[in-house]
């Protein structure tokens, strides 16, 4: 079975906290069962909108991740930074061009 992406689309309400508070976060994300890589974005034209590109072994592991960030102490800082989330979805790869 190959991984999961999970892509979260999102504003924040003040682009210099939620980059701190996200990166925080980000370091306790490695820790969660199945994580592999996170990839944290900023949109070019507005430093408010944020997307995360995280990839999980399995859509079980990302799932129960998910949970898990809305109740830790250690994601609450970054909730708090959330303005409003776009779309939340997980993906399976379907082919790569390198």
């Amino acid at each position: 079975m190959s991984h999961v992406f999970e892509l979260v689309s999102f504003t924040v309400k003040n682009g210099d906290n939620a980059l701190a508070k996200r990166r925080e976060a980000m370091e306790h994300a490695k820790k969660l069962k199945g994580f592999v890589r996170y990839h944290a974005l900023v949109n070019t034209e507005d430093n408010k909108h944020f997307a995360d590109l995280v990839e999980w072994a399995s859509l079980e592991d990302a799932q129960a991740a998910a949970e898990k960030v809305m109740t830790l102490p250690a994601f609450q800082g970054m909730m708090a930074e959330i303005d409003s989330v776009e779309s939340m979805k997980h993906f399976n790869i379907d082919k790569i061009a390198e």
